[in-house]
């Protein structure tokens, strides 16, 4: 997985690099013909037609930011970190559907894990966009926070969905860059592999079980400060 990760990282250094400039240029242009389209009497279709060319160029950007995260990591600035902060910032970035019900039970009293805040918070809003996505027509999403009776030291924030589950034949998949079950359009395949290579930096893990028809459940694990 390491050595995987590193040679895609080295491509997706190099396809961003070529990108990044010309679209930048693009999307420029596109704009500059937006903006004189009264000026020009530009017919609504080609108003249109320019709008549609902003918003995928706009898309390109987004994917190509996705390949530099990907490629040369945030520098972290690790520090203590209350995990309930993290995921309260967390559950309140991401748009909940209504069709989506909230399950929230975080532990109190939890210690702290050295982190980056920012990343670690990043990470938990990856998961549960996956899981809300998995969800399309409505369910239950349940968030916990625990220290693991099971291993001293270790805390767990758990993530589960009632949605539809991962293949069998896609779950050791998930983390590989460029890989997604999502529809064209709706996923860059890298928000995954960004947030396992944030835990390594931050000595946890990330762990994904699921079960098709019943749903899935994401364990993001940390080890715990001293107390």
């Amino acid at each position: 997985q390491a050595a995987k990760m590193a040679a895609m990282s080295k491509l997706a250094a190099g396809v961003a690099h070529e990108i990044n400039n010309p679209c930048g240029v693009l999307l420029m242009k596109l704009k500059f013909l937006l903006s004189i389209a009264d000026e020009e009497q530009l017919s609504s279709r080609a108003i249109s037609t320019l709008g549609v060319a902003v918003e995928q160029t706009e898309r390109i950007q987004t994917i190509v930011d996705s390949l530099v995260r990907f490629s040369r990591p945030t520098q972290s600035m690790p520090r203590p970190v209350d995990v309930n902060e993290a995921i309260g910032g967390a559950l309140a970035r991401p748009d909940l559907p209504a069709s989506v019900s909230l399950n929230r039970t975080l532990s109190e009293g939890l210690p702290q894990v050295v982190a980056d805040p920012e990343q670690l918070q990043q990470v938990i809003v990856e998961v549960l966009s996956n899981a809300v996505d998995a969800m399309p027509n409505g369910g239950t999403l349940t968030v916990t926070s625990q220290l693991l009776p099971t291993a001293p030291g270790e805390l767990a924030i758990q993530i589960r969905d009632t949605g539809g589950g991962i293949p069998a034949d896609f779950i050791d998949r998930i983390f590989d860059p460029f890989f997604t079950t999502k529809a064209v359009g709706k996923g860059t395949g890298l928000g995954l592999a960004v947030s396992y290579g944030a835990m390594q930096r931050f000595g946890g893990r990330i762990e994904v079980t699921s079960e098709r028809g019943v749903g899935t459940l994401a364990q993001i694990f940390l080890p715990a400060t001293a107390s």
